[in-house]
């Protein structure tokens, strides 16, 4: 550790999202963000930047020794930060926290940021998040979930509620499906509403101290980890108030300390009942195992437990080129390893249904038996409505089933969600490139060339190919130079030489009924020209006449936002059909002028009308009355 640290806490700038507390969300999850800096303070002298800023500025004023920056975060009511000139101080260390569900559809944004800021090495909530993006399992670390102890432990209150039940219970949560309607039909149960953790009525629920007490009054509470089996704060709350945890027997917990019986009971619909009866009948054995589930708590998860972020912090410093960092389990701690001995982090294994479903459709979908592969992705739809390796999955069918414009649709709404929802500057490089991979297969090649170079600093093997495979059939003078650094993406694509990547997409296309685009690759041997049949731009294979139109409006309109000198306004999905363009474009104006910048959004909006006007296309008109609409209808401008 360095000098200029001794003897005092090092200097921490935490960079986390907005979270404002919000009538229409759960109270808890402000806690929950609140729970993150009183766990760094345990180690680190920490100051929260949770609005738009300038890193260059941020670390000129706090002078931090380390910066971590919150990501991933599935909203609900909270706003992600900007963060301009991030590759200033490159001596400064940075960690990415991955503030998530490992399934979720927001890692491809988590990713993006992460590039975008310069970030390597990551810490996520999620035990499950390693073995779910095993992409960047290698510098991926887990800073679990925790219990505060000023707000859950034993208030000393009477036992009166024979069970607790709290906690969503929808299609994510099988075994509550299950399990929760059981204990009601057989012992008196305290139950709270479930609520959407963006709805109105989330404020009503139990939070805080009061949720704590409610658990300590309870003799019994049951919860589980979600269909991926994951480690969640309920399992620690619910011992961590003096209640008995009761719960599926998952190999993160075993990992925590769990143990059947001993301090905690592990059950599902079969023998949840005889279970609870035994103990009910015997409280001096449901005394003891509660306590031991309580003392393993307080002893090994509260927020003074988890250290791993500092750690990683002072194991880094001075370490040697021949060794690395690990981590001996996702509750363990961080320790330094010689690089040629072998040792890697020992994630918790993805055993959850969801995982199972997704390796039987892709092996399925492997040995072309296309339906039982679209049935396995559509279950685990099931599970998580927005899985994104699922609506991939999903694309890939319907472009072996030949149906092309479904795939622009599925490929495309992942692209969507990462830059519209999410705001990430760049989708996921595999999401990008089969969307542009779908469009050729729909007959659209002259819109998949005009939308290549959208992303210039997007770089990834499956990407690379479907670039050179669109610059051969559609050859131009100037092209993007592709990006040096390879991104990271969600998806785990099929292994194949250029060569099989190559017959896959002949075959494609002609089931998508693009045979003469399929026959101008040739037998599809290899990547290169068939002899005597250099790349021609197949001027047969465009857009028919009015997606042509749409497309080029959309392409009209976004030139022009570009040159208008009003970037902040300019959306960062493609300009086409697919990707709500202009419901975008309008709420960015929106967010403009109800930010204060009224007047320059008005001024902006009328050189584009007036730039629009000058334009010597007769086409000029049909984006004339978009560019009028958006005005007129957002900030006033008068037509």
């Amino acid at each position: 550790m360095s000098d200029a640290i001794m003897g005092r806490k090092p200097r921490l700038a935490f960079f986390q999202w907005d979270h404002q507390p919000n009538a229409g969300a759960a109270n808890y999850l402000l806690l929950h963000m609140q729970q993150h800096v009183k766990c760094l303070a345990h180690h680190f002298e920490v100051t929260v930047v949770n609005s738009d800023c300038d890193y260059d500025e941020v670390c000129d004023r706090l002078r931090p020794d380390l910066t971590l920056f919150e990501s991933g975060y599935r909203s609900h009511g909270s706003r992600r930060i900007s963060i301009a000139n991030t590759h200033r101080h490159p001596g400064i260390p940075k960690l990415g926290l991955h503030n998530g569900d490992p399934w979720c559809d927001r890692r491809s944004g988590f990713l993006s940021d992460m590039d975008h800021w310069g970030v390597e090495t990551f810490f996520s909530i999620s035990t499950l998040m390693p073995a779910y993006t095993p992409t960047i399992a290698a510098n991926t670390f887990v800073w679990p979930n925790a219990v505060d102890p000023d707000i859950f432990h034993d208030y000393g209150q009477e036992k009166s509620v024979p069970v607790a039940l709290t906690g969503q219970s929808y299609g994510l949560y099988p075994w509550r499906q299950s399990v929760f309607p059981a204990i009601i039909q057989c012992f008196p149960c305290l139950v709270s509403p479930s609520y959407a953790y963006e709805s109105k009525a989330a404020s009503r629920l139990l939070s805080g101290e009061r949720y704590a007490r409610a658990l300590n009054a309870s003799f019994a509470a049951p919860t589980c980890g979600t269909v991926g089996g994951e480690v969640v704060r309920k399992h620690f709350e619910i011992p961590a108030s003096m209640a008995l945890l009761v719960t599926e027997r998952t190999a993160g917990l075993e990992a925590a300390g769990f143990r059947d019986m001993e301090n905690c009971v592990f059950a599902d619909h079969r023998d949840v009942i005889d279970k609870l009866d035994h103990l009910f009948a015997r409280p001096d054995e449901m005394r003891r195992i509660t306590k031991a589930g309580y003392d393993l708590v307080h002893s090994r998860h509260t927020l003074a437990h988890r250290p791993q972020i500092h750690q990683w912090f002072t194991l880094r410093q001075g370490l040697p080129a021949d060794e690395i960092i690990i981590q001996n389990g996702p509750f363990g701690d961080l320790v330094r390893a010689r690089r040629d001995e072998g040792r890697a982090s020992a994630p918790v294994a993805a055993g959850g249904f969801d995982r199972v479903l997704l390796e039987k459709a892709a092996a399925n979908l492997k040995h072309g038996r296309i339906g039982p592969a679209h049935e396995a992705y559509a279950r685990c739809l099931d599970y998580v409505s927005y899985m994104p390796e699922a609506k991939f999955g999903l694309g890939l069918c319907a472009l072996r089933e030949g149906n092309a414009v479904e795939a622009c649709v599925l490929f495309g709404a992942l692209v969507d969600v990462t830059t519209g929802a999410y705001g990430a500057a760049d989708p996921d490089p595999v999401d990008w490139a089969y969307y542009l991979l779908s469009l050729v297969c729909a007959g659209r090649l002259d819109e998949a060339a005009r939308l290549l170079d959208s992303y210039s600093t997007l770089s990834h093997a499956e990407f690379n190919r479907v670039r050179a495979l669109v610059d051969r059939l559609w050859p131009r003078q100037r092209r993007l130079q592709i990006a040096a650094r390879n991104r990271q993406s969600v998806h785990m694509v099929a292994v194949r030489s250029d060569g099989e990547w190559l017959r896959w997409v002949c075959d494609t296309l002609r089931r998508c009924g693009q045979a003469a685009l399929a026959d101008s690759l040739g037998r599809g041997d290899d990547a290169t020209s068939p002899p005597g049949q250099p790349p021609v731009r197949l001027r047969g294979s465009v857009s028919p006449p009015i997606q042509r139109l749409r497309s080029q409006l959309y392409a009209g309109v976004d030139r022009i936002v570009a040159a208008a000198a009003f970037e902040d306004a300019r959306p960062t999905v493609p300009p086409a059909p697919e990707f709500r363009y202009f419901s975008h474009l309008a709420r960015n104006l929106a967010r403009a002028a109800l930010g204060g910048r009224q007047a320059p959004a008005r001024a902006t909006l009328a050189r584009l009308v007036e730039r629009v006007r000058s334009g010597r296309a007769r086409k000029a008109q049909v984006r004339t009355r978009a560019i009028q609409f958006i005005a007129v209808r957002v900030v006033g401008v008068p037509p």
